[in-house]
């Protein structure tokens, strides 16, 4: 049942991949379902998923979900950065590695595809642990893809040369240092997107007991519910306008994919079993950790000095 799910949604990427190729859809026409998809219908997806009648057991699974979450990429991010020097690649290369090996695409692929293995009951949790990706991408995710980029490099600049540069070097370096104060600074509003706020609203009305007016929530399921077969679709359209070269030439991506796609979800299976954690939570973490990298992976590269190169082919390789 779970394969034909699976084969279910990857159809629909094929379907996806069809309609780019034909440029049945444009680029602009992706971008615009994309962002249709992330600031409407997931975020009506989410905030309906936690539609749920209030139980001390479910508040106790949300808690659980929680700090599972945060020790799951405590983890992932130690372990990735560790894969990512032993590859024997540069600091930059490294860090977006490192970057794709500790975060999968939770969100645009992951969403869906927990919603077609586990329901859309799953969902709940599944929002739970979506706030605990993006308090963590957006914060030490940014120091792992630049943290070793041109930030540290101008940091060492400033300190050899504070005695004696020209005008004009002191003023590039003053620019310089502003740059990277600036790179470094954590993006609030990414933290806290239009998804996030839906999962915390959404919460609250679940601990107040809160039911949304029918005459609301049904236009609301309505426009969550094409998330899932959207997402696909789009997922493949992406992937039509990538050069594939680029994405088969470095045997390391191949070793990187293997890890983010096969190994991560065993290890993450494994010690959620010693640990003791099973159920939706256990399955839900373990999904998770199956999904291909993090689609905004390139796109944070870009923004803070990674290698969007590395970055853009490991998403497309995983993808």
């Amino acid at each position: 049942m779970v394969l034909l799910q699976v084969f279910g949604l990857f159809a629909l990427m094929i379907v996806g991949f069809a309609v780019g190729k034909l440029r049945i859809v444009d680029s602009s026409a992706i971008k615009g379902m994309s962002n249709l998809i992330v600031k409407a219908t997931l975020p009506a997806l989410i905030l309906m998923s936690l539609q749920r009648p209030f139980s001390r057991e479910l508040l106790g699974d949300s808690a659980l979900m929680f700090a599972v979450s945060l020790g799951f990429y405590a983890g992932m991010m130690l372990i990735s950065s560790l894969v990512a020097r032993a590859l024997g690649v540069g600091p930059k290369k490294a860090g977006a590695l490192a970057f794709a090996l500790a975060f999968s695409n939770c969100g645009f692929i992951g969403f869906p595809v927990v919603t077609s293995i586990l329901g859309e009951d799953a969902l709940f949790l599944t929002s739970i642990h979506n706030c605990a990706f993006n308090l963590i991408v957006f914060t030490v995710g940014i120091l792992i893809i630049s943290g070793a980029g041109s930030g540290a490099k101008i940091s060492s600049g400033d300190k050899v040369g504070s005695g004696g540069k020209s005008g004009s070097r002191a003023k590039a370096d003053s620019r310089a240092k502003l740059s990277s104060r600036a790179r470094f600074r954590v993006p609030v509003k990414n933290i806290f997107n239009v998804n996030v706020v839906a999962a915390i609203v959404g919460f609250i009305l679940f601990v107040a007991s809160i039911t949304i007016p029918r005459f609301l929530a049904l236009p609301l399921n309505l426009l969550g519910g094409v998330t899932t077969p959207l997402a696909m679709v789009v997922t493949g359209a992406m992937l039509s306008r990538i050069p594939l070269k680029s994405a088969f030439g470095d045997w390391r991506l191949y070793a990187a994919s293997a890890l983010r796609l096969a190994v991560w979800p065993l290890l993450t299976a494994g010690a959620l079993t010693l640990l003791g954690i099973g159920g939706q939570i256990k399955y839900i973490t373990v999904i998770i950790a199956a999904m291909p990298a993090a689609s905004n992976t390139s796109l944070i590269a870009e923004v803070y000095g990674g290698d969007t190169d590395t970055a853009s082919s490991i998403v497309c390789l995983t993808t």
